[in-house]
């Protein structure tokens, strides 16, 4: 008799275990256009729903994972103007998963972010980045922001004759806000990020356990100030594992101030081994990031492990008046020294840094960059033109003859012209960077 009941019971479990955890799509496209006739047509209301607005399918999603080991995709169509994300402690689902994914084609049979790209706009008084997730009471076992497009501009003020940032009355508030939202695998993939006054985000989460890993990859980074900081908090004893920086874009990035001496001056900011257990950084293309591709001020004996494999670099230290196409893979100042430090690549990088380096190459990606145009600064409607690679170089700092001049203007209004997103147009630089074959598959 009491076999029978355990086997009931185990039966019982194994029944409402499986119906616990569900693929729940919950499609979002504006009213009345053919994405919301597509989804409408597909949508069951119980494991299938259409939301017209991108806070309704949030709110959705929170109530499908809350106490749950659900995989909830909140699927996006079109563009939306908003702000979105959880509460502090608004969520708990440790062994869930949240894929937030933009890029769909109108019919919902195709996700490519570069060809159907899914834009969430911002206004002038953002407060608060486009995502946002509430602090280390928010549990997620798996989170993904997967392609969108995230332009800072709008929220920015320019300069009406060089068109360069203002940054005492632009937002300086990160895109996306992780907020120590505790996570076991944090994904941010095929994603633009554009025109940020500060950051894109940072690279901030607690690890869920010691074999956490954050993936940031096939990302476009564009004309934001210091784009990245991997700076994942210690939680409850355990160290996020691994982050994977790979195969992003990472052009015409800005220091924190056009200067020398300004405390904040690398793309991606290195810190040490509090952040994670390795960090590999494969498969990326660095070009024109006047204040260094990567920021290393602390000294070597106190960095995690890591790596960095198969990465092109071209021309990162130009702040510095160093216009050398292998100049600025790191800037920093190494622990005590009183200034940065320009680091350039060279063969056997291993016998100068404790970390491994391999196949990473010097080359002119020859990227298209589109600008607005100048005295447009405050329109949110604005026309992007290509920008020939010597304009590119004037405006770094570089003359057309290889030496340096003052650098012209300070992150000035990038438009995105998705004709000519800043793909490699030398072919043997393709391989490198954001690639459409490269897009995140749920």
């Amino acid at each position: 008799m009491k076999r029978t009941s355990l086997a009931v019971f185990a039966l019982c479990f194994a029944v409402t275990a499986t119906a616990r955890a569900e693929t729940i799509k919950i499609y979002v496209a504006e009213r009345d256009t053919p994405a919301h006739k597509a989804a409408e047509a597909m949508a069951d209301g119980k494991t299938s729903f259409w939301f017209p607005k991108l806070a309704k399918g949030f709110a959705k999603a929170g109530e499908l994972l809350q106490n749950t080991e659900n995989d909830v995709r909140i699927m996006f169509s079109g563009k939306e103007g908003g702000l979105f994300g959880f509460s502090q402690g608004g969520l708990t689902a440790p062994k869930g998963s949240l894929m937030i994914l933009g890029g769909y084609c109108p019919d919902w049979k195709e996700r490519n972010p570069f060809k159907c790209p899914s834009e969430i706009l911002s206004d002038d008084g953002r407060p608060d980045a486009f995502f946002n997730f509430g602090g280390n009471k928010t549990l997620i076992g798996t989170l993904v922001i997967s392609g969108f497009v995230l332009d800072a501009a709008p929220s920015n003020k320019y300069d009406a004759k060089t068109n360069s940032l203002l940054k005492g009355t632009s937002r300086t508030i990160p895109l996306i806000a992780l907020k120590q939202v505790v996570t076991n695998h944090l994904v941010i993939a095929d994603n633009v990020f554009l025109n940020g006054a500060q950051r894109a985000f940072e690279v901030y989460h607690s690890p869920m356990s010691n074999d956490a890993v954050a993936d940031i990859q096939n990302n476009f980074f564009l004309n934001t100030i210091i784009p990245v900081k991997f700076f994942p908090a210690l939680y409850k004893g355990f160290k996020t594992k691994t982050i994977n920086f790979k195969n992003n874009s990472v052009i015409l990035n800005w220091p924190y101030n056009p200067d020398p001496t300004s405390s904040n001056v690398g793309a991606l900011e290195l810190w040490h081994k509090d952040a994670c257990q390795e960090l590999v950084v494969e498969g990326n293309l660095f070009a024109y990031n006047a204040g260094g591709a990567m920021q290393h001020d602390w000294p070597t004996g106190r960095m995690p492990k890591m790596k960095f494999v198969s990465n092109l670099f071209y021309m990162n230290a130009t702040l510095f008046g160093d216009a050398r196409p292998e100049a600025g893979v790191f800037t920093g100042k190494f622990g005590p020294n009183p200034k940065h430090q320009i680091v350039v690549l060279k063969p056997h990088m291993e016998d100068d840094y404790p970390y491994e380096f391999k196949d990473n190459v010097v080359m002119d990606p020859k990227v298209p960059v589109a600008l607005v145009d100048l005295g447009a600064a405050d329109s949110s409607s604005v026309s992007a033109k290509k920008t020939v690679m010597n304009d590119i170089r004037g405006m770094f700092g570089v003359n057309k003859d290889g030496g340096t001049v003052a650098i012209k203007n300070f992150a000035p209004r990038m438009g995105l012209d998705l004709a000519n997103l800043p793909f490699p147009a030398e072919e043997k630089a393709k391989p490198y960077g954001v690639a459409i074959a490269k897009v995140f598959t749920p």
